[in-house]
């Protein structure tokens, strides 16, 4: 599934237990779940509520950077592409929220517990 951030830009980075990229266009992307980060042959594997602000850095480079593709499989995992090759991967939780991708107007899909994405579509202005 598609999550419609193609072309949308990282605006800035927020971590405090977990990790959200606010991006143009009023988008947010929230992971509160381990995630796996690969930029230029280098895997940085992160879990928000445990690492050191240092740990961060290659999460805070993904300012500037233009999202090729964002989408969601079947068991709930996210795979959000950039621009330049680097990708981001979120597994779902078996307990928890792992992500969810918020819009204007109120859209929302959220991986629920198990991978279950929970929907709501933006509001009609």
């Amino acid at each position: 599934m598609d999550l419609g951030l193609r072309g949308r830009t990282v605006e800035s980075t927020l971590i405090e237990y977990s990790v959200l990229l606010r991006c143009s266009g009023e988008y947010f992307v929230l992971i509160s779940s381990p995630l796996l980060l690969e930029s230029k042959g280098l895997r940085y594997a992160i879990t928000p509520e445990k690492y050191s602000d240092e740990r961060f850095g290659p999460v805070r480079r993904l300012v500037g950077q233009r999202i090729a593709a964002a989408t969601v499989n079947t068991i709930g995992a996210l795979q959000i592409s950039f621009d330049d090759g680097t990708t981001l991967n979120v597994q779902p939780d078996d307990a928890y929220e792992a992500w969810n991708v918020s819009g204007p107007r109120g859209a929302l899909t959220v991986c629920m517990p198990g991978g279950e994405l929970a929907i709501w579509t933006a509001q009609a202005q």
